[in-house]
């Protein structure tokens, strides 16, 4: 195929639809995408991938070839050129952009100066606080899970997931620990005919999802060692309990005969008593821990004190595995019962039913991140929205996604590790002083929302309003009403998205040309059409008059 013949297949109008069609395909499945899949997923799949972009350089060869095959110049030609060549400003603008260009957001909570701005690419930051050095990891922006394979240090990056969501499992320990150490964890249903809520709490010192104490509205719930249930059976007079970690046990001061006094200058309750050859004592209303002889509080201590009187004031459910314990008011004492699996207790709050779930003594609860296609709904993605990566460190799998960061000791050294978003620093800040939401009447839904900020910058402070259509344009960056946020207390915070566009003068330019372009052509086509119409016109006339 000699060149003059590749100039004219690029220059052709086959070439020109088939890139056009596959163009508009493309958009097709994006615009798709986008709607029900988010557009951070049609970004991933098709808006910012290779062929999207072989697409678009198609385009703008087959532009640049079709104006190419039509010189030199030609008068009728003058606004199909122009025409053309907005088009080519255009895609050398809009490359620019992709290129050199800044699309991310700020976050602006209440009254809180910030500068970061996060971008849209993954990353992996290994942190070593011994040595003071940070290490990152950019990570394949793709929308699919993909294997990376590469190693750092022995660190090896193992598969990377951008949509997940977690999926609970339990997992064997990564060590070993000793035989009377509490590692059980336990899975429950708490549930009246309004609502149902599962949970899981966990000892285990490798369960990083699940802990052990957890808040349900007004209820707090507590997860203890099972060696402790058989002591919140017992209403004694004191209502305290002594943990001896060592052994494993409890006891009460009543069955050690532990006498209990009160200080005369504070009023506080305390008790003393031989523990292992020493003399440790406890003010039990004030701290768990036992201070020794020389009245210094041990923390850390094999035995402690547990007051049951500082938890009868307010809802507190104690779990321990297979028996939970309460306080009645209604009958002013402590109860404890057992929990058969599957099999309902009544507990004191709201008509409140627990059901134990499930419950294992030494593996460890875990949510491992599975793929999934994320869903969107009202512009947020209601599934989907963990990214993950597995880090296989000396033969271990380990996850770390964007809302656990986790820290191992690799070879006796510190290293924590952290996915997030790549961010850069603005070289200005941003202070939210007010945010402004009006709703559609009778609804709770916003209609617009507006944001009142105070910008630092080297030429001092200035206070600017931010809404639909009024951006804040600054040092190059354009900062737009994005979205919003509310925390529990009811507070607002604003985002921002953040634009730098390089290639935008040169868009509008282009833009201009094929607004003028397209009316030169019309306007010559025109006038050849009417002298087209004109001439036999007077060739008749002059006929008749001869």
């Amino acid at each position: 195929m000699n060149i003059a013949k590749i100039e004219r297949t690029l220059g052709g109008l086959k070439f020109a639809v088939t890139i056009l069609s596959l163009f508009a395909i493309a958009m097709v499945v994006g615009t798709f995408f986008e709607s029900y899949y988010g557009t951070d997923f049609a970004n991933r799949t098709v808006y910012k991938t290779w062929f999207f972009m072989l697409i678009q350089f198609g385009m703008f060869i087959s532009i640049t070839f079709a104006a190419f095959l039509r010189l030199p110049p030609k008068k009728r030609l003058y606004g199909f050129y122009t025409i053309h060549s907005g088009l080519i400003i255009i895609g050398a603008g809009s490359f620019m952009t992709y290129y050199a260009g800044v699309d991310g957001s700020i976050l602006l909570p209440p009254n809180t100066p910030n500068r970061e701005v996060i971008l849209s690419d993954d990353i992996l930051k290994m942190r070593f606080p011994d040595e003071g050095r940070v290490v990152s990891f950019k990570l394949p922006y793709s929308g699919f899970g993909k294997d990376i394979g590469e190693t750092y240090q022995g660190i090896k990056l193992g598969r990377y997931l951008p949509f997940a969501e977690k999926e609970f499992t339990w997992l064997k320990p990564k060590r070993s620990y000793s035989q009377g150490e509490s590692l059980h964890s336990s899975r429950y249903t708490l549930a009246n005919e309004m609502v149902a809520q599962d949970f899981t709490v966990s000892l285990h010192p490798e369960s990083t999802d699940f802990e052990s104490n957890l808040s349900m509205g007004p209820l707090t719930i507590h997860y203890l060692p099972e060696t402790l249930a058989p002591c919140f059976k017992e209403n004694n007079p004191s209502k305290l309990i002594l943990w001896d970690r060592r052994e494993g046990s409890c006891f009460t001061p009543e069955q050690r005969k532990i006498s209990l006094q009160v200080s005369k200058e504070s009023g506080n309750r305390f008790l003393a008593f031989d523990y292992g050859g020493e003399v440790v004592s406890f003010f039990p209303d004030l701290s768990p821990w036992p201070l020794n002889k020389d009245m210094k509080v041990q923390r850390g201590a094999d035995i402690r004190i547990f007051s049951k009187k500082l938890f009868e004031e307010k809802p507190n459910l104690f779990l321990f595995g297979k028996w939970t314990a309460f306080y009645d008011k209604d009958e002013e004492k402590w109860l404890a019962h057992p929990l058969k699996k599957g099999k309902p207790q009544e507990i004191p709050w709201m008509g409140f039913e627990l059901v134990l779930e499930d419950h294992n003594k030494d593996k460890v609860p875990t949510l491992l991140p599975k793929e999934v296609l994320p869903i969107q709904k009202n512009n947020e993605i209601i599934k989907g929205n963990t990214r993950a990566l597995e880090l296989i460190v000396q033969g271990e799998s380990y996850w770390v996604t964007n809302q656990n960061p986790i820290q191992l000791l690799i070879n006796g050294k510190r290293v924590v590790f952290a996915l997030q978003k790549e961010s850069l620093m603005l070289p200005f800040e941003f202070v939210l002083t007010r945010f402004k939401m009006d709703t559609d009447p009778g609804t709770k839904r916003a209609a617009s929302y507006e944001s009142f900020v105070r910008l630092f910058s080297e030429n001092g402070p200035s206070d600017h309003h931010i809404f639909m259509n009024n951006p804040l344009k600054h040092s190059g960056f354009t900062f737009y009403q994005a979205s919003y946020s509310q925390d529990r207390q009811g507070n607002y915070s604003s985002t921002l998205s953040v634009n730098v566009d390089p290639g935008r003068p040169f868009k509008y330019a282009g833009s201009l040309m094929l607004v003028f372009g397209s009316m030169w052509h019309y306007w010559l086509n025109f006038r050849k059409r009417k002298r087209k119409k004109v001439t036999p016109l007077m060739e008749a006339l002059e006929n008749e008059t001869a």
